[in-house]
């Protein structure tokens, strides 16, 4: 049986129609299907921008860190060093003005002990030194400050000792003074004798004597209140070896009148009572003698406790060199 033309034109348009509506599916299908993937790969290349943005920002972060750190320790390290070097200045300073104190101070107690210095001027002295020394105890170690203390107290003993002669030195001063311009007003024969003079001499003999009487005998008992090597004491001796009198009584006898010259010839100078019971009493007790005797220890004390705080003060200065 043969099928119309007109209806197989009919099919023929209705296929071809279909044709279209699969293409346009189709192609709305790829269309669909087309934008969920550009979406998701849009999606994955954010995400890896995002990640290699925040790999960059974290290496950024950890670059800025260590460069802040650095910095920061490097400005810690120069102020350490400021410091340090600030501290060693002040110790330097405290250490020289406290040693320039230090030798004012012993300037005028030499000049108290040969009686050309005052006494009063120690004071001011003396307040620089513990000036000196407060300074040192704020800034110092304990080395240094240790030593400083030391160095203080030797100070102070040969001032406590220049002190308690420092009228018997002057006394001693004048009374050499007045010798030279007794000296000075007479002519060379009449050197021989002058007032001054005749007392001087006659306190030079009695010192002279009463050490030869010490050397001579020996003292077995002194009552209370009596000073061992006076006049006084002397017939409480006993001789030594060989002694240049036959009796204590003769050797007593001896310095008694040696003593008694002694005052004559100072009566004659026209001192003060005080001056001239000073000059007796240094000579009887040797006062002058035991007071240079005992600088002379105090002395060698200065110079090892002074050599001591300079080795302190180079260790805390940081410097170790000898010198």
């Amino acid at each position: 049986m043969l099928i119309p033309l007109t209806c197989l034109l009919r099919v023929g348009t209705m296929w071809a129609m279909d044709l279209q509506g699969i293409a346009l599916v189709v192609t709305t299908s790829v269309a669909v299907v087309g934008v969920p993937c550009t979406l998701l790969i849009g999606r994955w290349q954010l995400r890896a921008a995002l990640q290699t943005a925040g790999a960059t920002h974290q290496a950024g972060l950890r670059q800025a860190e260590t460069a802040y750190q650095a910095a920061l320790d490097t400005v810690r390290a120069q102020s350490d060093s400021a410091h340090d070097q600030w501290l060693r200045g002040v110790r330097r300073e405290a250490c020289s003005v406290f040693l320039l104190a230090v030798g004012e101070l012993v300037g005028i107690l030499d000049q108290v002990l040969d009686g050309t210095g005052a006494p009063d001027s120690l004071r001011p002295a003396n307040r620089d030194l513990q000036r000196a020394l407060a300074v040192l105890e704020l800034e110092g170690d304990a080395e240094l400050v240790g030593a400083a203390q030391e160095l203080v107290a030797c100070c102070d003993e040969i001032a406590d000792a220049a002190l308690s002669s420092s009228f018997a030195a002057r006394t001693w001063r004048a009374l050499y003074a007045r010798q030279v311009e007794e000296r000075n007003a007479v002519t060379r024969r009449e050197q021989l004798s002058t007032p001054v003079t005749d007392a001087v001499n006659a306190l030079l003999d009695l010192q002279v004597r009463l050490a030869g009487t010490r050397d001579a005998y020996t003292a077995v008992e002194t009552p209370p209140g009596v000073r061992p090597g006076t006049i006084s004491a002397l017939g409480h001796y006993v001789p030594r070896g060989g002694h240049p009198f036959e009796s204590i009584g003769e050797a007593y006898a001896a310095l008694r009148h040696v003593y008694e010259t002694a005052v004559q010839f100072l009566e004659r100078t026209d001192l003060p009572r005080e001056e001239a019971a000073v000059l007796m009493r240094d000579a009887v007790h040797e006062g002058r003698i035991i007071v240079l005797d005992y600088m002379t220890g105090q002395s060698t004390r200065l110079s090892e406790t002074r050599r001591t705080f300079l080795a302190a003060a180079r260790h805390a200065l940081g410097n170790h060199s000898s010198g």
